[in-house]
């Protein structure tokens, strides 16, 4: 005969219930009526407490938007060039899309410290997608550091971009300043859809942040070296330790904000290997026997400033 504890165990649902069917409400006094009606009363009370402390899946996501997406200015200053503090977009001459950062996408990796960063179209001008410019400063400078006295960008500048701090309100690093960054290709970098080389948000300082501000035309390179870079002209940025410019190849997926590119360090020029190296075996400098990048590749400043941004 069956023992008393087995047959009440068998008995504590309903056929019903232990057949997959729908459970009854706790009006109903049948089957474990009180235990449905206590578990009730519980997930009110925790939906109750979760809503009074703002902790709701819904409001987290609300309030990541909000602060995501809240209204930035950008810079208007006094001419048409580009300046170090201005507040700025970078925006992508093929697509068209505006380089943003993601302060929830956190890399899995602790070492890692970063987020993720793509091409958004939302080219209002927001938290995510503003940075402003910092200056490189070599730990051991020497007589090819290029030392400008004022706070212009030029062509040819190595600087850092930094995220707008504003983005990343809800990831507190003690006033640690995020900086776009890139690796080289290998087995734990890379790029998830392009397999080039990886671009994030990282809070790690150091020369994996550094970029070089350059004119697309490599025949103009060496004259342009120097000159202030205006706001909405064409621009390059060949990342200094990977030396690879800046892409974004138009790869898409599907994020929290919609349908986004990703943003991956590839210099996208034609073939022409035969003709660089007849340059240089007759004396001609590299830089102008170099194609320039396609438009991938090319980028412009968007601030105040920018005749478009102030139309």
């Amino acid at each position: 005969a069956p023992r008393t504890g087995d047959a009440d165990a068998m008995n504590y649902y309903t056929k019903q219930e232990m057949d997959g069917g729908m459970r009854y409400t706790g009006k109903c006094r049948i089957g474990n009526w009180n235990e449905n009606d206590t578990m009730d009363e519980v997930r009110l009370k925790d939906y109750i407490a979760k809503r009074e402390s703002g902790t709701l899946k819904m409001d987290k996501f609300n309030k990541r938007m909000a602060t995501a997406l809240q209204k930035v200015e950008l810079t208007k200053g006094p001419d048409e060039y580009v300046r170090f503090g201005d507040v700025f977009q970078l925006e992508n001459l093929r697509t068209g899309a505006v380089i943003s950062v993601d302060a929830e996408a956190r890399d899995p990796r602790p070492a890692e410290n970063a987020c993720a960063v793509s091409a958004s179209f939302q080219t209002s001008p927001c938290a995510r997608n503003t940075f402003t410019l910092e200056r490189y400063a070599p730990t051991n400078p020497n007589a090819l550091h290029d030392a400008y006295d004022d706070d212009l960008l030029h062509y040819g500048q190595k600087v850092k971009l930094v995220v707008n701090p504003a983005a990343l309100e809800e990831v507190s690093h003690g006033g640690v300043l995020a900086r776009l960054k890139s690796f080289p290709v290998s087995q734990t970098h890379f790029s998830k859809l392009a397999r080039e080389c990886e671009y994030v948000a990282s809070w790690n300082d150091g020369y994996e942040c550094v970029f070089q501000i350059l004119t697309p035309d490599p025949t103009k390179r060496l004259v342009s070296e120097g000159v202030a870079v205006m706001a909405g002209a064409p621009i390059v940025m060949l990342h200094c330790n990977t030396n690879q410019l800046a892409s974004v190849s138009g790869a898409a997926f599907e994020n929290d904000f919609g349908q986004e590119l990703e943003v991956s360090g590839k210099t996208a020029v034609g073939a022409g290997n035969s003709y660089v190296m007849e340059g240089i075996a007759t004396g001609k400098p590299q830089s102008m026997s170099q194609k320039a990048p396609q438009d991938v590749n090319v980028f412009t400043i968007v601030s105040g400033a920018t005749p478009a941004a102030t139309a």
